[in-house]
């Protein structure tokens, strides 16, 4: 049980880490994208035909190497951070447990106690759960039907 702190550390880290990795990959993708452009606005200028051994020629060569590196950058942090999400989903799933566990052990302590249920944490970006309604109090009884049935059944 003393691993939860541990874990709520490492999961909130993970969630950290890969809120960075997808800014540096909307980067990329934004300087991929520019750099494409780049090469279009070059290709149209050029009359769409690569000149044979020309410095344009070469210019288009490293912007392609350049953006052919930076693709596979891209996608290496791409698959860097599915697996720290799958990661993050590995932590919440053993938190699940932990949770479980640690109410079954209430449960076990408190023996034949009616459980209540834990308190439920709040979602950070989340609306707060609705009210709980108040219980409402019985019915107040209708005593007057019961003293006319004793009166009939003297009576008879």
């Amino acid at each position: 049980m003393n691993d939860l702190p541990d874990m709520r550390a490492r999961y909130e880290e993970a969630l950290v880490e890969v809120e960075e990795m997808k800014r540096s990959l909307a980067e990329r993708a934004r300087r991929v994208a520019d750099l494409e452009q780049r090469l279009m606005r070059q290709a149209e200028h050029g009359g769409g035909r690569p000149s044979i051994g020309g410095p344009a020629e070469s210019d288009l060569a490293r912007a392609v190497a350049a953006a052919e590196a930076e693709k596979a950058l891209a996608q290496a942090e791409r698959e860097k951070l599915d697996e720290r999400e799958r990661s993050i989903r590995k932590v919440e799933r053993e938190l699940a447990g932990l949770r479980v566990e640690l109410e079954e052990e209430r449960q076990r302590l408190r023996g034949s106690e009616p459980a209540q249920p834990p308190p439920a944490e709040p979602e950070p970006d989340g609306e707060p759960p609705p009210p709980t309604p108040l219980p409402q109090p019985p019915p107040e009884p209708d005593l007057e039907p019961a003293a006319t049935a004793r009166r009939r059944t003297r009576r008879r």
